[in-house]
């Protein structure tokens, strides 16, 4: 079913959805029991030192990616010229390393270095496409801090393995640089940085503003590529040497482990390493029992593991959850390859349709860089606090209620954004491709940038459809993609530009537009509030030993799809969901308003049900006896007595009358006045043996008002006699209810 989008309202506590994820939870959650977001519990009371927030890891990440991006254009030249004077001392030519000479321009050079740095590429991409995931892996059960570190300790070695190349090239061939590139692969590199990075700051964010945290890491990303190459360009210029700028690296990836290994606090706590560790260590033993057979081995080993979390199974999934993964993965592959493979087509094609000099590219790279900072330090924060944090902060005022995050992956907004960001990418593609002047090449630069919106959108909504103790782990998947993408994308786009540079350069354009569409077409396939709802092993018991009896037909742990009410498809009866809860209206009900509410998961019995299923099924019950209220008892009533009452029941297994073997609560609004007749139980409930209030009231010495007496009762409509209705009558009712839904600003 198309799931309908609830507004959040501190009025129904458990229902009130905004985008979230839950933050590590296994036998001790890091979620509370009613899914609230309790990311910031574990650091209540500790001094501001001691609190993880994303803004400890803006400066430290800024230096990191500088210090890539300042290094990208000063490697390339060492690079030339470090082959450049080992090919020609093999023919007795000397040449100075930093020296910029014609002969360096050889067709012969030019191929030696595009091979040898097509080698560098591979073996860091290839790499840290393997370790990445690992070390993503490895953070959600021993914390992101030391890890990120790590990733930076191998830039470092490798900006040495550099310097002593190009100090001592009679010594030292370049070929040693290699052993640079492993060393930076080996510890995950620039991709494993970014992922952990993001990881640490999905852990210390709150969901409704965690696409703006992401985003302003990704503004410093920008911010490096953009500022990077003109300080190298200053600093090898003022000192006269191309070794300048690896000085500066080293020492910003020497700040860089020091601040985050031992300065920035950790934003997992040791409670939540530990349930992520016991419960890995309890997935490693049922994997065990299974059996070591060849096939299993075969898996384990396969470089390509980390990828199966885009495609999860099992408990908490769905069809649904593994279409939003994998489409969301595939927009930010492509958005991540375009970047890196666009930038050299871009700077090649300025150079050669408008005779382009260093100075004008590095001007047109840099207010890209420039406009994509903009975009997600201004544009994108501004957006999020106009649509989705100041309505909910009006309708928490309103309600008198303090905001609460809650988990149900990503929102209609950040699939707007993502569509939005897609189709501004493909307009700038057209205009790339359009464009025979320079202001309309750069205009067209800017409307490519706007699309920055998109990626930092995609890799949020990415953690918000995952439990918090695979957030790292789905960052890996994600990670392996950016490594792979950093190898195959530059290869496809710079091969096709050489093809076609003669005969239509703007192919490489057309391409990268299509690419885009591509991403565009699939955003419908992305369905709000889809999430992974991982359960503990103590929560799964109950199910397991559920008795059997006319339910045997029934799968005990499968996920409940998001429209069926037990074995059958209710899709057109359903007039709201949460993430855990569904209410729908009857197909043979007993009177006027009668609707069912049931949990999305397929239990068969109330006890079967999380403390956190328990208390979004009655809390749903609650926003559903406010509709019920407006539309029976008036539409001013609050359903609080005003105009009639309701009938909650239910029917706890088929000894109590059950019939679907999925646990549903009946609510039924009583219209004051109204002439019901009871069945035997409800007689006795509304007779004096049932009079509760009449007792208490008889026990007091002085007591006030007239005596309570017994009323209501259950109506005596036998099964035969109920009607079943046809399909217009249910839509049309269901209708009704979600225009009251609307009018209560729950639903938009």
């Amino acid at each position: 079913m198309a799931q309908l989008e609830p507004r959040f309202d501190e009025a129904e506590p458990v229902i009130g959805a905004t985008d979230t994820t839950r933050l590590l939870g296994t036998t001790v959650a890091p979620d509370d029991d009613t899914g609230r977001w309790t990311g910031f519990d574990d650091f209540e009371g500790l001094p501001w030192w001691r609190k993880p927030s994303v803004l400890w890891l803006l400066g430290p990440f800024s230096l990191f990616t500088l210090a890539f991006g300042g290094t990208l254009v000063p490697k390339l030249n060492l690079v030339l010229d470090l082959v450049c004077r080992r090919y020609y001392a093999e023919r007795s030519t000397i040449l100075a390393v930093g020296g910029d000479n014609p002969l360096c321009r050889s067709p012969e050079v030019q191929k030696d270095v595009a091979t040898f740095l097509l080698v560098i590429n591979f073996v860091t991409g290839g790499l840290s496409a393997i370790v990445a995931p690992k070390l993503g892996h490895l953070s959600d059960r021993y914390g992101r801090r030391r890890l990120l570190a790590l990733a930076s300790c191998g830039g470092l070695v490798g900006e040495l393995v550099t310097v002593l190349a190009a100090k001592f090239p009679e010594t030292i061939d370049y070929r040693w640089l290699v052993l640079g590139a492993v060393f930076d692969g080996m510890t995950g590199s620039f991709t494993a940085g970014s992922i952990l990075s993001q990881s640490y700051t999905s852990d210390c964010t709150p969901p409704s503003r965690r696409a703006v945290s992401i985003g302003y890491i990704q503004a410093c990303l920008f911010m490096g590529l953009a500022c990077g190459p003109l300080l190298s360009g200053y600093f090898v210029k003022w000192t006269g040497s191309l070794l300048s700028m690896f000085y500066v690296a080293i020492g910003c990836h020497a700040f860089f482990v020091l601040f985050v290994g031992l300065v920035m606090p950790e934003s997992l706590s040791i409670k939540r390493q530990m349930a992520a560790r016991i419960k890995w260590q309890r997935a490693k033993e049922v994997a065990a029992a299974r059996g070591s057979s060849l096939l299993s081995m075969v898996k384990r080993s396969n470089p390509f593991a980390p990828l199966q979390m885009l495609w999860p199974t099992g408990w908490g999934t769905s069809t649904r959850l593994r279409l939003n993964l994998v489409t969301l993965a595939i927009c930010d592959a492509i958005f991540l390859g375009a970047a890196f493979a666009v930038g050299p087509v871009l700077m090649l094609y300025g150079e050669f349709m408008f005779q382009w000099g260093n100075f004008e590219t590095s001007r047109f790279i840099s207010i890209l860089s420039l406009t994509r900072v903009v975009v997600l330090m201004g544009i994108l924060p501004l957006i999020n606090y106009a649509i989705r944090v100041r309505p909910a902060a009006r309708r928490h005022k309103q309600l008198g209620t303090a905001p609460v995050e809650k988990n149900a992956g990503a929102d209609r907004l950040d699939i707007w954004i993502l569509r939005v960001a897609l189709f501004c990418e493909v307009v700038g593609c057209v205009g790339y491709t359009l464009s025979r002047d320079q202001e309309l090449f750069v205009a067209s630069g800017m409307m490519t940038a706007l699309g920055g919106l998109g990626s930092a959108t995609t890799q949020a909504a990415v953690t918000k459809h995952v439990p918090p103790e695979r957030v790292g782990q789905m960052l890996g998947a994600i990670g392996m993609l950016h490594a792979l993408s950093r190898i195959v994308f530059p290869v496809i786009f710079s091969g096709l530009y050489a093809g076609t540079v003669k005969s239509f350069p703007q192919a490489v354009f057309l391409a990268l537009g299509g690419m885009f569409a591509f991403a565009l077409v699939t955003t419908p396939v992305i369905k709000p509030h889809v999430h992974w709802h991982d359960v503990v092993e103590e929560q799964r018991e109950p199910q397991r030993r559920a008795p059997q009896r006319l339910y045997s037909t029934i799968v005990e742990t499968l996920p409940v799809d998001e429209d069926q009410f037990g074995s059958y498809d209710v899709t057109e009866q359903v007039f709201y969901t949460t993430c855990q809860s569904f209410a729908l209206v009857n197909l043979k009900p007993l009177t006027a308003g009668h609707v069912l509410v049931c949990p999305r998961a397929p239990h068969r019995r109330l006890l079967d049900l999380s403390a956190g299923e328990t208390s979004d099924l009655f809390g749903t019950v609650r926003l559903v006896q406010r509709v019920l209220a407006r539309s029976y008892f008036g539409p001013d009533d609050q359903g609080r007595g005003e105009g009639g009452g309701f009938t909650v029941a239910v029917q706890d297994g088929p000894e109590a009358g059950q019939t679907v073997p999925h646990v549903h609560v009946h609510v039924m609004p009583r219209c004051r006045g109204g002439d019901d007749m009871g069945d035997d139980v409800y007689v006795k409930m509304a007779a004096e043996e049932g009079n509760v209030g009449g007792a208490l009231w008889d026990r007091r010495v002085e007591a006030a008002g007239p005596r309570p007496r017994p009323g209501g009762g259950m109506p005596a409509i036998e099964d035969a006699d109920r009607a079943v209705r046809s399909h217009g009558e249910m839509c049309e009712e269901a209708e009704r209810y979600r225009a009251v839904l609307r009018d209560l600003r729950v639903l938009e």
